[in-house]
């Protein structure tokens, strides 16, 4: 009688969903991926753009993609400049998205990685980041030479916003 073969296992990669509102923040997941995710092992990061509109519209396009695929993990990078209501907090909670906040927006979130004081409004913070660095930021290659993997793991620890993304992105809960 003939052995039965075992076919090997193989290991399933993890999955993150990451949703950012808008081209800027979608850009700067992208370029996180890259950095943290690339090398073939660890997790497979889907990254989607939320053209704006609020939280709401930020969690419902989450909601979304998760309607057509499964992942482990879910998060969206949202501004804090708009309230995030309790049916926001309770819609993303009910499907395990993790909401993470950049005060007031993504932009206050690079000065402060660059060690920048940062303004209190969106618009002053999206000025100043242009004037420091002289683009738009709407590409991922757009962040290459400024927020490289070195600088990103020296002021993790400084920028609880960005340790919270940087340990979803290595696969920690």
């Amino acid at each position: 009688m003939m052995s039965r073969t075992t076919r090997p296992q193989i290991a399933q990669r993890r999955t993150l969903l990451a949703v950012g509102e808008g081209k800027s923040d979608a850009a700067f997941l992208k370029h996180l991926r890259k950095l943290y995710c690339s090398s073939g092992l660890g997790l497979t990061v889907t990254v989607r753009q939320a053209n704006g509109k609020g939280p709401g519209n930020v969690i419902a396009t989450a909601i979304g993609a998760l309607r057509i695929s499964y992942y482990d993990k879910k998060l969206c990078l949202l501004d804090t400049d708009l309230l995030w209501t309790p049916k926001n907090q309770r819609d993303a909670k009910h499907n395990k998205i993790e909401l993470i906040g950049s005060t007031p927006c993504l932009e206050g979130m690079l000065l402060q990685i660059l060690g920048r004081t940062v303004p209190p409004s969106n618009h002053e913070c999206k000025g100043q980041i242009k004037a420091i660095l002289k683009k738009d930021l709407l590409y991922p290659e757009d962040y290459e030479s400024t927020f490289y993997f070195e600088l990103l793991e020296n002021v993790r620890p400084q920028v609880p916003v960005l340790n919270q993304l940087l340990r979803l992105y290595q696969g920690h809960d």
